[in-house]
């Protein structure tokens, strides 16, 4: 097999430059293994400085001494990509890119940022209503093979059921809930209207004993072009496309469920970045990782 997704994504970091570097990205994405995603190893007595939420209060309780849990770094980690599936996810994000192709690139660069890193990687999705799950492996074949099938599966998805099988996610959250018991960081990729049907109690149960961050691909906006709507079949009526007004109520409206959506999932230790681009990819990507890495080590 060609390592094609491979190729580019890492031509893509080879010529980034400035905040956009290699070394930053690196750096950035061995931050977040410094908070949950590390193992148990022993408990101690408390001392000052450290993390409150280290205390184990049942063992405190029991000893009556404050007691936290000491860990230490795993050689290897497991990263999973949740990836949505259904149809809306070939429709564009601007007008260059689609959602697919984003998707692939997000999942694509933390792959490969991760097998150089010695980790392992492993995706899921849902075929219509099977789930598709590429189980952790370290090789890049591994993660060239999982970028393809869903590229291929994307492309050649049954028009005609598209309404049927509207939303994956949810199915592949509960997938990974039953049948995966190792300790995980788990990168889920979708858009906006996904994010906002996501059941909250499938995201708490994950977030239980993995890390979770979630990447929102931005839909293309109405106004100032030639937009398609994927649902219906046609293009939108210029009478639409071309309104000031509600194009400003647009940029409005998926502005403020994003936030809700973030605030409503922050409590579960859930980082949520949007992006609109394969070129915003990178950078956008150590945004994550950092905004992830503050957020569990407070």
């Amino acid at each position: 097999m060609k390592l094609s997704h491979i190729s580019k994504i890492k031509g893509k970091i080879a010529i980034s430059s400035n905040i956009k570097s290699t070394n930053i990205l690196d750096g950035a994405y061995k931050s977040i293994f410094k908070g949950k995603s590390l193992n148990f190893e022993e408990l101690r007595n408390y001392n000052i400085g450290d993390n409150i939420r280290d205390i184990d209060w049942r063992a405190s309780a029991r000893s009556m001494n404050i007691l936290v849990r000491e860990h230490v770094a795993e050689k290897k980690h497991n990263i999973i990509f949740i990836l949505d599936s259904k149809y809306d996810m070939n429709a564009n994000a601007n007008l260059e890119d689609t959602k697919r192709d984003i998707c692939i690139n997000v999942a694509g660069t933390l792959a490969y940022i991760a097998n150089k890193n010695g980790d392992y990687t492993g995706a899921i999705y849902m075929d219509n209503d099977n789930p598709k799950f590429f189980p952790l492996e370290t090789s890049l074949f591994h993660i060239e093979n999982y970028l393809t099938f869903y590229e291929e599966d994307l492309k050649n998805q049954n028009i005609k059921k598209r309404k049927r099988y509207k939303n994956s996610l949810n199915s592949s959250i509960e997938y990974i809930i039953n049948y995966l018991d190792k300790k995980t960081i788990i990168f889920i990729i979708t858009d906006l209207s996904s994010i906002d049907e996501i059941n909250e109690d499938l995201i708490k149960m994950l977030s239980y004993h993995n890390d979770i961050m979630i990447v929102c691909i931005n839909d293309i906006c109405l106004y100032g072009s030639k937009s398609y709507d994927v649902e219906k079949g046609r293009y939108f009526a210029p009478m639409i496309s071309k309104s000031r007004r509600l194009a400003r109520i647009e940029v409005e409206t998926k502005e403020k469920i994003f936030d809700e959506c973030a605030n409503r999932l922050k409590k579960y230790c859930v980082t949520m970045i949007s992006i609109e681009s394969i070129d915003d990819v990178t950078s956008k990507i150590i945004e994550l990782l950092k905004q992830h890495s503050i957020l569990i080590n407070k």
